[in-house]
């Protein structure tokens, strides 16, 4: 079919229709208050329950990495780790970025701090783990986790694929 000029698929306007339904949930008063009332984990896991959902509907609409069409929850649960780790690097919303760019922790919410893979790896190593000097946690946050989730999920989609 085609729309605005475009020659897009039946899959692809399904998913621009599920993704702007998504935004306008997700972006409602109520959702966000909800998640700031969340902690990490509490947060981490209403985010990554959307997120693999997600995966999975690109999954069955023929998604591919590293030339593996995924099709089974193994390979999309790698595809999933991958992302973690990329989100990680990329996401730039944990209390280090909050504590180095204003030398402070506060004034950020829940929901800018908690519910993001880069704050979720940061309160597993300073929280959870105990590390407590800045420089090591920020090397096991950004450094470490992200190097350790990528190998994981990249085998992941291809034991899985060559499992099937």
């Amino acid at each position: 079919m085609k729309i605005f000029g475009l020659n897009i698929t039946a899959e692809e306007f399904g998913l621009a229709i599920a993704l702007g339904f998504m935004g306008y949930i997700f972006s409602t008063s109520q959702f966000l208050l909800f998640l700031n009332a969340l902690n990490p984990i509490q947060g981490f896991i209403v985010y990554y329950i959307i997120l693999y959902g997600v995966l999975y509907a690109l999954a069955k609409s023929g998604l591919v990495i590293y030339k593996f069409h995924i099709q089974n929850p193994v390979q999309v649960f790698g595809v999933l780790l991958i992302t973690f780790s990329f989100f990680v690097v990329v996401d730039w919303s944990s209390p280090y970025v909050q504590y180095i760019t204003t030398g402070s922790l506060s004034g950020a919410s829940n929901v800018f701090t908690n519910n993001a893979e880069d704050s979720l790896a940061w309160y597993f190593w300073t929280t959870m783990a105990g590390v407590t000097d800045l420089a090591t946690a920020r090397l096991l946050t950004f450094v470490l986790t992200p190097f350790v989730l990528t190998l994981l999920g990249a085998t992941l989609v291809k034991k899985a694929k060559i499992n099937v």
